[in-house]
Order: C-alpha cells, then structure tokens, then sequence
C-alpha cells in the first residue's frame, strides 16, 4: 500500500504529517488511543465526535417535539378556534409541506457552507416560527397556525441533510449504524415528550403556553449548538490531536480544507436521481415516514374517536408505542448488529436484514389494529408495530451515510425532500380515506400495503457502493468503497 501523508495541527500550530501506518499505530497504543478517546472534549470521558453526536441527537429531541406539538394540542386549540376538517388535515400536514420545500437547498448549502453553520441557522429560525404561532392563532385563526406551520418546517428542512454532511466528515463506517441509531433515538425522545407535556401544559395553561415554551427551548438550545459544534475534527477546538488523526486517516471526508473534489457537472440533482442504490433510500424513505405521520398525527383522534379517550387521558396508551421504540433501538439494535458482524455478515447484508425486517413487522402489526377491540390489545399492536420501525436506523437511515463520500447533503436533502412528502400525503391520505369510507381500516391498510413494497425495494436494489466508485478510475475502486 502506498503511504498516506495526513496533516495535523501540533501545539505550537504547525503542521505535522505522517504514513496510514503512524496513524493507526495511535490506536494501537494505549496510552495514545486513551488519549484519544479524551483528548480535550468538554467532558474527559466523551470523545469529539461523541459530542457531536450528542448535540445532533439533540437537535432530533427539539425538532421532534416542535414537529409533533401540532398533533399533540389539535384537539384543544380546536374546542378554542373553530376548525374545519379540511382545516385540521393542513394543520397536521402544514409543516410538512414547509418542511420538503428546504431539503434540497439545504443539502446542497451544507455541503458548501458546512453543517453546523446552516443547522444553527436552522434551528434558531424554526423556534422564532413556533413563538409566533399564539399571535398568528389571535390575528388569523388556523389559516395563521398553518402558515407558522409552514415557515416552521421550511427552517427546519436543511437539519436533516446538513446533519448527515456534518456526521459524515466525523464518523468511521463502522460508527455509523450506532450512530443513526441514537439519532433516532432523540426522535423517540422527543415522542415520548411531547405528548404527556402537551397535556400537562394544557391541562394547567392552556395550548399557547406550550407554544410558548418550545419555541424559548429551541431557541437556547440553537446558540448551545452554534457555540459547541464543528464542521469536522480540523475546526474543532477540543478535538484532540491524536483523534483529529485518526479521524484524518479512517473518513475521507475529513481534510484540512473541507472542500469537495467532485466536479460542479456532477453535484446536480439530476445526477443524485439517476442511481437506483439512492431510490433504494429514496422509496424507502418516503414509506416510513407515510406510517411514522399517520400513526403520529392521527393516533390521538384514533384513540378518542375509538375509545373515547382525550389526549391528556391517553397520554400512557400514545407514548407507549415510543417507548417500545426506544428500547428497541437501544437494546436490540447494536445487539444484533454485534452477532450479524459475528457471523460475517457485510454492510450490505446488515443493512437490508434490519429494513427488510422492519418493514414487513410493521405491515403485519400496524395491518391488525382496526380489528382489534380492546384498548389494551390496539395499544400493544402499535406498540409492536413501533418496535419494528425501530430497526431502521441501523438499516436504510444508515445507508445514506454508505452511498457517497462527498454529496452527502444533497443525497440526504433530496431523500428527505422525497421522505418529508410521504409525510405530507400521510395525514392528507388518511383524512380523505376516512371521509370516503366513514372508518379507519382503509388507512391502515394503506400504510401495510406500502410497507410490503417498501421491503421489496430495499432488498433489492440497495447498495453500499459509493457513488463515486463509479466515476474514479479502476485502481481506486477500491479505496472509494472502503468508506
């Protein structure tokens, strides 16, 4: 192998240099690789990228609960403001629709500008949405909630793939599925949330005061952010030397410049449609996130059309799903992804065993739930349902992080942007579904039947070849896929 020449910053702000082999040996001593396991991140215990990890994973907390305050306080904001039906499907889908809007043009920023530049902006932005949301309720009844709604979701579309560029200059492949998988987690998180604060908040002050205090949380947490994150390991200030070279030599993301190589004629958004390994991410993407908003925009009306629970009585039954949720991914993810690397199993095969499994559960859990009668037996069939939807983080979530070395921003804004519609046309196709039939068993349906597709699609036309293996030489191939 020819030898690698990586850059550093020493102490007295001189560069240093040195082979692939002198950066691995840093992980082979211990006294080196203890170093860089502390190096001169915040808490001695947590390596840079753990905090990077830690603060984006927060974000996914906030971003969840501003996204699912709506479906949380619609019945009460309701009984305040008069709301048509076609009122209460826009104002469930409105963030939604701003959301999609963004994704793109995020990505391609990020990939630019830089994540934690367009995140902060982001995130400080999305909250001042949410603030105004008590104002615009007085001024213009729901039509103004909506429009807050969707100024809300068109700030937050670039977290999504400006998140993905900022990991991907910071974690080794072999990182990545933990990763995603505690990103996911703040979703979770930020479910079990929202729902039982809602109605504590409105039991006590009413669904403006909720408003209220989101919005403040947000915005705090986006200067945190803005003061603590990092573009990557050479712009991060408590980043140890040792780990900034290790990370230097392992992500080929990672550069002292944090420029992009691949040419302007290739980072067009014709070019991230035309590979069938991004469809793969791109179909499965939207079919997750139509079951994720139907069950979590819908599934308070559910519950008190069915059995005539209010939210802040139901509160147990609608975050129990989540709580499903999160345990699996927390327990049950990294141990089967630790006896499948056991056993052999390439990225590939891993990637497509969670989504695959996900998915199919899904159908069959989520499918049950109109024929069953009781309220305990309904709740544990969502449960279910929710704990399946858990393995995919550590399937085609992960997957983004696979397919490409260098347009990570706008792979993940173009497949969020085409996830963010499944979104839109969740609440939007229940609504109508349930107008046509009078029921709920048609929406159910729905959502089983696209999650059996969805299992077909990933299965078989995911990759985790790079799309820039396809546009180096032969004698690179290699060193491209080994991202």
């Amino acid at each position: 192998m020819r030898p690698v020449r990586i850059g550093s910053s020493s102490t007295n702000g001189e560069e240093s240099s040195c082979s692939l082999d002198e950066a691995m040996e840093v992980m082979d001593d211990p006294d080196r690789a203890k170093s860089c396991l502390r190096g001169g991140s915040p808490v001695a215990c947590l390596t840079a990228r753990h905090w990077i990890v830690a603060l984006v994973f927060c974000s996914r907390v906030g971003q969840t609960v501003l996204r699912m305050a709506m479906g949380a306080l619609i019945i009460p904001f309701c009984e305040e403001i008069r709301c048509e039906a076609w009122e209460k499907g826009w104002l469930l889908s409105a963030h939604a629709a701003g959301y999609c809007s963004t994704q793109i043009l995020g990505g391609w920023m990020a990939d630019r500008l830089g994540g934690k530049r367009v995140m902060s902006w982001a995130l400080g932005l999305s909250s001042l949405a949410v603030l105004a949301t008590p104002a615009a309720a007085s001024a213009f009844g729901p039509r103004g909630v909506i429009a807050c709604e969707v100024v809300m979701g068109a700030a937050m579309g670039p977290t999504f793939p400006s998140s993905m560029q900022l990991l991907a200059r910071w974690l080794p492949v072999e990182d990545r599925a933990m990763a995603s998988t505690a990103l996911d987690s703040g979703i979770t998180l930020g479910s079990l949330i929202v729902v039982p604060l809602s109605g504590v908040l409105v039991l006590y002050n009413g669904w403006r005061v909720a408003y209220t205090v989101y919005g403040l949380g947000m915005l705090a947490f986006a200067l945190v952010f803005a003061w603590l994150a990092a573009d990557s390991p050479t712009d991060c200030g408590y980043c140890s030397a040792e780990e900034r070279l290790f990370l230097e030599v392992v992500v080929p993301q990672v550069n002292k410049q944090g420029k992009s190589k691949v040419p302007t004629e290739k980072s067009s958004i014709a070019y991230c449609l035309s590979y069938a390994r991004l469809w793969a991410i791109y179909g499965s993407h939207f079919i997750f996130n139509y079951a994720v908003y139907f069950v979590n925009c819908w599934s308070a009306t559910f519950y008190f059309e069915t059995f005539g629970l209010r939210p802040e009585q139901a509160g147990l039954y609608l975050s129990m799903p989540h709580l499903i949720n999160s345990v699996v991914k927390v327990m049950v993810n990294p141990a089967l992804e630790r006896q499948m690397m056991a056993r052999g199993f390439d990225t590939l095969r891993r990637r497509r065993i969670f989504s695959v499994l996900g998915f199919v559960g899904l159908s069959a859990f989520l499918g049950l739930a109109p024929y069953l009668a009781t309220l305990t037996r309904t709740t544990m069939s969502f449960s279910v349902a929710f704990g399946f939807l858990a393995l995919h983080p550590s399937g085609f979530k992960a997957n983004y992080m696979d397919v490409t070395t260098s347009r990570g921003g706008l792979v993940s804004g173009i497949g969020n942007t085409i996830g963010s519609l499944g979104s839109t046309a969740g609440p939007l196709v229940v609504a109508h579904l349930r107008d046509v039939t009078g029921g709920w068993t048609a929406a159910f349906q729905s959502v089983s039947l696209l999650s059996v597709a969805a299992a077909v699609l990933f299965s078989t036309m995911s990759s985790t070849v790079p799309i820039e293996a396809d546009e180096v030489p032969a004698k690179d191939v290699g060193d491209v896929q080994s991202v």
